[in-house]
């Protein structure tokens, strides 16, 4: 992200699936298909940034532009269970590693409760280490649910529309939350995603207790990304 602009997305739990677990209802299966064949490559919401430019919005409702990197992965690593997409953000759209921001992978796996597709994002601890990590099978059978921070609350329950044309999902409302030692209050993560063939989409907002925006662009338009290419 440019001027120096973190996109920061919700650290989820690390709940594994239980050994034997049975296979997934169709509703989950569906959607995993479609997210199977659409969550990949390189993504950029150039277009929006520059159209919000062009209406000329004041400066809180600008989507600041952002390049976004999906890798599925092409073997399991151990411990971690579903299906695993390498991602990563850059302030450039380049894989050089000094770039690279936000290192991490989306974990997509049935909830044995509810029978819907879970979408986790977990985000490496020690990110540099893990920079480009989809490119070094090696290095990937090294990583554990140690290596990421978890938090509670800050899944996306995924389903797919009839047509099949988008899968969509929220965050449950005040599940998941941060602290800020600079407002001094805690916030709230108001986000959700919505996914097509070639597009991501999320809100990516948090809140304080009045439900005032204080991190996030302040727009009820999501960010939306669209695919650039697939890997490099």
């Amino acid at each position: 992200m440019r001027n120096c602009f973190v996109l920061l997305l919700a650290l989820l739990s690390g709940v594994s699936l239980p050994a034997g677990a049975a296979p997934p209802p169709a509703d989950a299966a569906r959607t995993l298909d479609l997210v199977r064949a659409w969550v990949h490559g390189r993504y950029s919401n150039q277009a929006q940034f520059e159209s919000d430019l062009a209406h000329k919005l004041p400066p809180e409702q600008i989507h600041r532009q952002l390049h976004q990197f999906f890798a599925p992965l092409a073997t399991a690593i151990p411990g971690i269970e579903g299906y695993l997409v390498y991602q990563h953000a850059s302030v450039d759209g380049s894989f050089s590693p000094p770039s690279l921001i936000r290192i991490g992978l989306l974990q997509y796996f049935t909830d044995p409760q509810t029978g819907k597709l879970v979408q986790r994002e977990l985000n490496f601890r020690d990110g540099e280490r893990w920079k480009n990590v989809y490119q070094q099978p090696e290095l990937l059978q090294q990583v554990r649910m140690s290596d990421f921070e978890v938090k509670p609350g800050c899944d996306f329950v995924l389903s797919a529309n009839a047509e099949g044309t988008e899968v969509s999902g929220v965050m449950q409302e005040r599940a998941c939350t941060l602290y800020s030692e600079g407002l001094k209050t805690m916030l709230y993560a108001r986000d959700a995603v919505v996914i097509r063939p070639d597009e991501y989409q999320f809100w990516g907002q948090f809140v304080d207790d009045s439900g005032a925006v204080r991190w996030g662009t302040e727009s009820s338009e999501y960010y939306r990304m669209f695919r650039e290419s697939g890997a490099p």
